[in-house]
Parts: C-alpha cells; sequence; structure tokens
C-alpha cells in the first residue's frame, strides 16, 4: 500500500478484529461464560431452591404467591415441575422449552438457552424428589443485551463499523499532520519560502505538532540563509561596480596615454584582490563548518605574530600594538581561520587608531563563569583588543560586524576595505562557539571583546601571567 493513511488504517483495523478474534478463542477453549449468564444459572438455582421450599411447606397456593412475586420483582415467568410431571404447564413457554427440558431430564442436570427470551431449566433435588424449576426471562431493553452473543451477524456488522470508525479518525490523526508537512514542504520548493506548518496544527501538543514547530525553525533557517545570500550578492555587486567602474575609467585613460592612471588602476586592484579574498575566507568558514577541522594552536604565539606584523605596518603612522595579559593559552581550531579572526580585529582598530596612538590585545580568563568554567564550552577567555580611536556611534555597535558595513565618517572614504573584517571575525568565532561584541571605551577609543572556548591550562599556568606586555 502506498497510502500511509490506508496502511495504518488496516493496521489498526486488524489489531483490533484481532483482539476480537482472540477473545472469542480464548472464551471458547477455556468455556467462560458471560456475566450475564452465570448470573442466571446461579438466581435459577436460588429461584428453584426456594420455590421447592415453598411448595412443601405451604403447598401450590404458596408456590403459586412465590411465583406471582418472581414474576413481577424480576420479571421472569416460571413454573415448578415434580419429577415426571406432564408438560401440560409449558404452554406459554417458547417451543424450544420442551426440548431443553427432555435434555435436562434426560441428562439428569440443569439446562440453559441464551437464545431470546432466555430460557433456564433449574433441576433441584429435595426430600427424594427431583424438581425442574422452568423459568423464562422476558428481554429488556438494555446494552447487556447486544453484547448477548445470539444476533451474530447485526453485532459482527456493529463491530466492524465502529471499529472501522475509530481506526478511521485514529489514523486520520496520524497522517494529517503529515500531509500537512507535505503541502508546507511542496510550497517551499516552489518558491513560498512564508509556507509554515504550525498554524495548522496549532491545536496539538504531541510530537507530530513538535515535529512541525522543528520543520518550521529548518524553514526559517532556511529563508534566513537564503535572504542573507541575496542581500550577500547585492553587496557584493555594489562593492565590485565602483572598482570595476573606476578599473575602466583607468584603463581607457592609460591608453590615451596618462600614465599616472596605472597608479589607480593598481590601487583599484588591490581592492578587488581584498575583497576577494574576504570572500574566499567567508566560503572557507563555511567549509571548515561542514569539515569540523580542529587543530591545537598556540594562541599567545599566534597573537604574538599578529601583533609583530600589525606593529610593522603600523610604524609608518607611529601607531603602536602591544600584546598584554596570559601567553600560554591554546585552544582547537583551523589557525588561518582564528588568524583571521583575531588579525580583522587588530587591523580595524589600528585603521582607525591616530597618529601616536596605541592598540593594545590583551588575553584574560575567567569570562562566563567562576575560575573561567563554562558549562556549554568548558574554558573560556577572552580577547580584547582597544584602540584610541574616535569610537563608534552607540546604534552602530551591533551593525559594525554585518557584511559591507561602513560606519559613515567624513575621511570613511579613505578608510578602504569592503566592510568584511570584522563580519568574518564574527562568523569564525561563531563557528567555534564562541561570540564577539564592541563597546565604546568612557575614555574614548572602541574595545572590541572575543570570548572563544581554549583548552584547560595546567593548574601551574592558570595564574601565569608570563610574557605579558610583549610589544610586537
Amino acid at each position: 500500500m502506498r497510502s500511509l493513511f490506508a496502511r495504518v488504517f488496516v493496521t489498526f483495523w486488524l489489531a483490533s478484529a484481532l483482539v476480537v478474534v482472540s477473545m472469542a478463542v480464548i472464551t471458547a477453549v477455556t468455556n467462560a461464560r458471560p456475566l450475564a449468564h452465570r448470573w442466571l444459572m446461579h438466581t435459577l438455582d436460588l429461584y428453584a431452591d426456594t420455590a421447592v421450599n415453598a411448595y412443601e411447606h405451604g403447598g401450590e397456593a404458596q408456590l403459586a404467591s412465590y411465583l406471582d412475586q418472581v414474576r413481577s420483582d424480576s420479571k421472569i415467568s416460571a413454573v415448578l415441575l415434580q419429577d415426571d410431571a406432564p408438560l401440560e404447564n409449558l404452554d406459554g413457554f417458547p417451543r424450544r422449552t420442551r426440548t431443553l427440558l427432555e435434555r435436562a431430564r434426560a441428562e439428569q442436570s440443569s439446562q440453559y438457552s441464551f437464545g431470546l427470551p432466555w430460557i433456564g431449566i433449574a433441576r433441584s433435588v429435595h426430600n427424594g424428589h427431583t424438581y425442574w424449576f422452568v423459568a423464562q426471562v422476558a428481554p429488556v431493553k438494555m446494552f447487556g443485551n447486544f453484547v448477548d452473543p445470539g444476533k451474530s451477524l447485526f453485532r459482527l456488522v456493529l463491530v466492524l463499523l465502529i471499529s472501522a470508525t475509530l481506526c478511521g479518525l485514529l489514523a486520520r490523526s496520524i497522517t494529517n499532520p503529515i500531509a500537512t508537512l507535505q503541502r508546507t514542504a511542496t510550497a517551499i520548493a516552489g518558491g513560498n519560502l512564508s509556507a509554515r506548518a504550525s498554524p495548522a496544527l496549532r491545536y496539538r501538543q504531541d510530537e507530530l505538532a513538535s515535529l512541525a514547530r522543528d520543520f518550521d525553525r529548518m524553514a526559517d533557517r532556511v529563508q534566513y540563509l537564503l535572504d542573507q545570500q541575496k542581500l550577500l550578492l547585492r553587496d557584493i555587486s555594489h562593492e565590485l561596480r565602483s572598482p570595476l567602474a573606476r578599473l575602466g575609467l583607468s584603463a581607457e585613460l592609460v591608453q590615451r596615454g596618462d600614465l599616472s592612471a596605472a597608479a589607480r588602476m593598481q590601487a583599484d586592484i588591490r581592492s578587488l584582490e581584498a575583497m576577494i579574498g574576504d570572500l574566499l575566507t567567508l566560503a572557507r568558514i563555511d567549509a571548515s563548518e561542514r569539515t569540523a577541522r580542529r587543530d591545537t594552536v598556540h594562541l599567545g604565539r599566534l597573537i604574538q605574530q599578529i601583533v609583530r606584523d600589525a606593529s610593522f605596518e603600523g610604524a609608518m603612522h607611529d601607531r603602536t600594538v602591544v600584546q598584554t595579559g596570559v601567553f600560554e593559552r591554546s585552544m582547537l581550531a583551523d589557525a588561518g581561520l582564528l588568524h583571521s579572526c583575531i588579525e580583522n580585529v587588530v587591523r580595524n582598530a589600528l585603521k582607525h587608531s591616530p597618529d601616536g596612538g596605541t592598540v593594545e590585545v590583551n588575553v584574560s580568563d575567567g569570562v562566563n563563569g567562576a575560575n573561567g568554567t563554562n558549562v556549554a564550552h568548558g574554558w573560556m577567555i577572552a580577547i580584547t583588543v582597544s584602540d584610541e580611536g574616535p569610537g563608534v556611534p552607540a546604534d552602530s555597535l551591533e551593525q559594525i560586524f554585518d557584511p559591507f558595513f561602513r560606519v559613515a565618517s567624513a575621511d570613511s572614504h579613505k578608510q578602504g576595505g569592503a566592510g568584511l573584517g570584522l563580519s568574518i571575525s564574527k562568523r569564525i568565532a561563531l563557528l567555534y562557539g564562541g561570540n564577539i561584541s564592541a563597546r565604546n571605551q568612557p575614555g574614548g577609543g572602541l574595545q572590541v571583546q572575543l570570548i572563544l572556548p581554549a583548552l584547560r591550562p595546567a593548574a601551574a599556568d592558570a595564574p601565569s601571567r608570563a610574557n605579558a606586555n610583549i610589544h610586537g
């Protein structure tokens, strides 16, 4: 069966039928009787003994009075026959009563017939006589009549109908949410990224509703990534348009003999190379996220190399970069990506520092918990980069980590870059389970803090501040 609804329906229906058949087989094998049948058998035995006592102590009159009382109280019509008395008194009973009595006399045992109406013949022996209490139980309009196995065909049809209805409702409750998920997936595949499954299942609280919510979270993530991709492509197109236009103009000027435009061409080419390098780094981050490459990287030496390179570049403007804090710290990461993550933050601080300014790169423990302990990521450290620049407007402190975002200023056109550096740093920090944030310092300048998970240092190294204040 290809239909899940049909498979679930047939499975539950067959299970219900198997239960009914099993109960019937067990009842037949164990010779079990319904409660109503056992009630009739024991009740007629009691009525028979009482009727015999009434007859033996009070004669026909007292017996007749007792039988009238039974008829009015229990809706049971009965006669009491002694030994081999003739059957004329059974004229008001069904025809099968005579056959049942003959069998009871032949087998010398009580006999019962559970057709409608019920017929019972209870045998009782007193004072050398055998009495036969013949009783007819009038049918009562109640559900108990239904469970009597007499009306087999009607009851079988009704049982099948009820079980089919219940199994159909159960199968529908299971397959409806799946069909909703299928329709939503089809809509998303068709381009409707706003389609969601949860609204149709908002009244359910079971596992299928949880699956729908998880599916919607996945759809939200897919929509977000596609929107970010479109935004990134739009921004890349915008960023590439200007240098390409200048390159075209410079090339035309060079062809005309204006060699001064060649310097401009070189600057635009370097700008394009830097942008392409940043975009390749973003692609490398995605690849690293999939392959999950992790090597042990010595943070102290890595930052030391970054500080030396940045100090060399800043020497032209008398800008200094210093490294402070702990040194002997390591983490599991891709060395190239981690280098880009920290270097982008340091270069950004160096670029915005005034001539003669100082950029400090500080490494410290004790982040997000006592003694640097964090339940989710183990030992955490902070790499804090502080500059003496103009800072960033308060409403832009979070936006500076967005791709291609640059703070508007009078000299922003001189800063260069595509605005991808801090965005790359944030992507890498999040890749390794860390974070990045920025704040303006009270005395001026911007402070960017990277929170990264590190390998727990040895006890002897934890309080160490060796190699602190290392200058490039």
